[in-house]
């Protein structure tokens, strides 16, 4: 029923050692991963900084012009205001779709590093299973 050392092809420091070993080459892999993982991150925040200042550029550009329709019609009292006020609109309008959109990249779950988690989770569970 007992087994010889010699039936056995690794011994119990072999083991540990080869643990350790493993365990080490799943931390360095886990790091690779969150680096990328944030690395990609800090991609979408710059696009988003990015969406945020053109947002900001055509809401003033829209602004500009709806303050030429104002000035217009103060200035005229003519149809032109009513054209000038349109465009002005739709220009705020865009603005605000692109800020918004920026922000919403730069959102706490747009930004968290979720396959690192799942990763780290999966691993903590295997190595239970195998303690």
């Amino acid at each position: 029923m007992v087994q010889d050392r010699q039936d056995s092809p690794h011994t119990l420091s072999e083991l540990v050692g080869g643990l350790s070993s493993d365990v080490q080459d799943l931390v360095r892999g886990e790091i690779a991963l969150a680096r990328a993982e944030f690395g990609q991150k800090l991609q979408r925040v710059l696009l988003a900084e990015t969406w945020l200042l053109g947002g900001a550029l055509v809401g003033l550009a829209g602004l500009v012009v709806a303050l030429i329709g104002v000035a217009g019609i103060l200035a005229l009292a003519i149809p032109m205001w009513a054209a000038s006020l349109i465009v002005g609109a739709v220009v705020v309008f865009i603005g605000v779709s692109l800020a918004k959109s920026g922000l919403a990249m730069l959102s706490p779950e747009a930004l968290s590093p979720v396959r690192t988690a799942a990763s780290l989770r999966k691993d903590a569970q295997l190595i239970k299973e195998h303690t």
